[in-house]
């Protein structure tokens, strides 16, 4: 059993199946280079990642030296303030003890 001739293609339509399956296959090709071209290397990734690294160091870096002055700054307003009350209270000790002893003494 053979298929009646007008069944089978005929070499011109072969020849166009052909193209069109090569163009298409260019066209897939094209598209799955560009898709290559998006894509990094591994290389390139690992030196991302470890670019990324030293950024976050530095700034965890950062942070921990502001902390650091930040907690400096604290001790310091702490000794100005302590040094303000005594600047208000000495004088007013010091006047107080001076009336006192004024008083008991009747100058």
């Amino acid at each position: 059993m053979t298929a009646p001739p007008g069944q089978d293609p005929t070499p011109w339509e072969l020849l166009r199946a052909m193209q069109q399956m090569r163009d298409d296959l260019r066209a897939d090709f094209a598209a799955f280079s560009a898709r290559l071209a998006e894509m990094v290397t591994k290389i390139q990734y690992d030196a991302d990642r470890r670019t990324d690294e030293v950024r976050i160091k530095a700034v965890e870096d950062d942070i921990a030296q502001i902390r650091r002055e930040r907690e400096t700054e604290r001790q310091e307003a702490r000794g100005v303030r302590r040094l303000a009350l005594t600047a208000l209270v000495a004088p007013v000790v010091v006047g107080v003890i001076v009336a006192i002893t004024t008083g008991k003494l009747g100058l």
